[in-house]
């Protein structure tokens, strides 16, 4: 059984017989990287929330901490309050989750990358095409 045959426009169909990805199977994949890529831009890129969030999870863990200081009788420094908080599991896990994000974002950023370079290249191997078969007349 053979694979089904791809559908393309009358473009596609140009580059493919070119030997080029046609553009619409690029931009597809594009469109998708970037829908999974969105959520990380809005978070780490310029602008992002990541830096409210990782004072939110702080001030989280230093309630915890003041907390259970407080049921325990203690009193407890603002220094010791934020070392705590600095080591504590759920700011551990935060941070971590963050790097691990963070270096999805960078892959589907050269994803994308790649996929911009190959629709380049295709447009200069496209013009060679359109140039050469103008001089073979």
């Amino acid at each position: 059984m053979t694979a089904p045959e791809k559908l393309y426009t009358p473009q596609g169909e140009v580059e493919a017989r070119m030997g080029l990805i046609p553009l619409e199977e690029l931009h597809q994949e594009r469109d998708e990287l970037v829908s999974q890529i969105a959520r990380l831009r809005a978070t780490y890129g310029p602008g992002g929330t990541f830096e409210a969030l990782r004072k939110i999870e702080l001030s989280k863990a230093a309630a915890v901490v003041r907390a259970q200081a407080t049921l325990e009788g203690k009193k407890v420094t603002e220094a010791y309050l934020d070392e705590m908080a600095h080591c504590s599991d759920g700011y551990i896990q935060f941070i971590t989750q963050a790097t691990t994000d963070r270096a999805d974002w960078i892959v589907l950023e050269e994803r994308i990358t790649s996929i911009e370079f190959t629709i380049q290249r295709g447009q200069c191997v496209g013009r060679f095409l359109a140039a050469e078969a103008g001089l073979a007349r």
